[in-house]
């Protein structure tokens, strides 16, 4: 929906259309993205953003991340952008503008004593995704009744940064793996840890 925060087409950083089915084209801003159909242009603060889904699509799914999709509220509904021109572009500039507007609101909600909850995906076809949930605090891994102080963890691995992240016990024993592709907002989830860890933190 436009509102007084929609930024104008002409103040966007760059725009980059869509073939085939509508939204027509996504006006990416400094602090936010604009999904434009037809006449009508509907705008997301990247600071809003509870979800964002990375994934391939069409018959080569199993390739590389071809589509992303994005929402406001966990039970929302996704904006979709797939068949984007330049969608590498237009990928790698919509993640980092929203782990740079993201990651601050979650910075000060783990500082507050609140948590930063994430999902990940354990079955399901999109949008119909079955999720499960894990969270961060200031202390620690929370996943159900389970938590692990971020003393306890040993590293976050990224292997190739698209394949999985993989969180180590002190003993060396994983004790949460999953493929970046089912990882909402995986982006968000790697920096918080990251920063919590410090140099104890390693890429694969």
């Amino acid at each position: 929906m436009t509102d007084s925060r929609t930024p104008q087409a002409s103040n966007a950083l760059a725009v980059f259309t869509r073939t085939g089915n509508s939204p027509d084209c996504f006006e990416l801003h400094e602090d936010g993205v604009v999904s434009q159909q037809g006449g009508a242009r509907s705008y997301t603060a990247f600071a809003d953003i509870q979800d964002l889904l990375l994934f391939a699509a069409g018959p080569d799914a199993a390739g590389p991340v071809d589509s992303l999709a994005y929402r406001s509220r966990t039970e929302g509904p996704w904006t979709l952008a797939s068949h984007v021109d330049e969608f590498s572009k237009f990928l790698d500039a919509f993640r980092s503008h929203y782990v740079a507007q993201r990651l601050p609101v979650l910075e000060a909600l783990t500082e507050q004593g609140a948590r930063a909850t994430f999902r990940y995906i354990v079955g399901g076809e999109f949008p119909n995704l079955e999720t499960r949930e894990l969270s961060l605090s200031a202390q620690g891994l929370h996943i159900g009744a389970a938590a692990w102080p971020y003393e306890s963890l040993l590293r976050i691995d990224l292997n190739d940064w698209t394949d999985t992240i993989s969180l180590q016990d002190d003993s060396g024993k994983a004790v949460f793996s999953c493929p970046v592709t089912r990882m909402l907002s995986s982006d968000l989830f790697v920096n918080l840890v990251y920063d919590q860890l410090g140099q104890t933190a390693e890429y694969a």
